[in-house]
């Protein structure tokens, strides 16, 4: 007895038909993604990060070694991700109180900067092995319920941007807020930065109840634009550095089902990094494209 699914009998339609139950029983996901110019954000290199960085929770780049400093919620000190080796290792050693949330991470040339929920800037000198003692804190001026996940460093403003995620000034406004700490003076501007329009994103987007909860944030040295992700709404947002939004992506939730960090490279290629929400964690690496523009 002929025991194949097909027998040579039965029709092309219905086998078609039979496939597309199958794929929509068992909810394989078929849908495609667009994707900004230069990139492709279905081809993305995937690559664990192991047990460690389960919650890693921002990731910066580091030019000098090819690298990615990381942070996790749940540790007290810096990783380095080698890009080149796929390996991790201590970038220093216990330096951040447990009960800080560190949310970002931006690594300079003499200093990496961290950033916990509340809106406090660390400055950590590079390469600091075990000295909380040099570990400088700039406190944000703003008393309110603040929720902040996102720094990342602009050169045309010589300071760090901190983008809300949730804050007090923003409530019921369709906005998410920005304040610049200045590199300078290492104090905080007492007034925003700028603001981006929620319903400005949806717009792009076309669709009304889209997320937008910065999580991450980072400038692409090639354009100079604000990539911005938003891990709550699987968002990939990017704005000029005032904060007008320019497009719009929805992220793969199988890709990235919890994207809390973004950092590029000098060459253009863009790292996300993904908390282990429903297994490993994960960072996708999608290199830079220059032959013409992925949807």
């Amino acid at each position: 007895m002929n025991k194949k699914l097909f027998q040579i009998g039965c029709p092309l339609s219905f086998r078609l038909v039979l496939i597309s139950i199958v794929i929509t029983h068992f909810g394989c996901n078929v849908q495609s993604y667009s994707s900004p110019d230069g990139y492709d954000l279905d081809k993305g290199e995937e690559r664990e990060l192991g047990k460690t960085l389960n919650e890693i929770s921002g990731i910066s780049y580091n030019d000098n070694d090819s690298s990615l400093l990381a942070i996790s919620d749940s540790k007290k000190k810096i990783f380095e991700i080698s890009l080149k080796h796929n390996k991790l290792r201590d970038y220093t050693k216990d330096i951040i109180a447990p009960d800080q949330d560190i949310e970002d991470i931006v690594n300079m040339e003499n200093e990496v900067y961290l950033l916990s929920s509340k809106g406090l800037i660390y400055e950590v000198p590079a390469h600091v092995s075990d000295t909380p003692s040099v570990i400088k804190s700039y406190n944000f001026w703003s008393q309110d319920q603040n929720d902040f996940e996102s720094l990342y460093y602009d050169a045309s403003v010589n300071g760090l941007i901190m983008l809300c995620k949730d804050c007090a000034a923003d409530k019921g406004q369709q906005r998410r807020s920005a304040y610049r700490f200045d590199l300078s003076t290492k104090q905080f501007d007492t007034s925003v930065f700028y603001s981006i329009s929620t319903a400005e994103v949806k717009k792009i987007l076309k669709k009304d109840d889209a997320k937008f909860d910065p999580s991450a944030a980072s400038i692409n040295p090639l354009n100079k634009r604000v990539y911005i992700l938003s891990s709550g709404g699987n968002l990939l947002v990017i704005a000029d550095t005032r904060g007008k939004p320019i497009e719009a992506y929805t992220l793969n939730p199988d890709k990235h089902p919890q994207a809390e960090g973004i950092a590029f490279a000098t060459n253009g290629d863009m790292y996300i990094s993904n908390e282990g929400k429903y297994g490993k964690p994960t960072l996708q690496i999608f290199h830079y494209q220059t032959t013409g523009k992925k949807k």
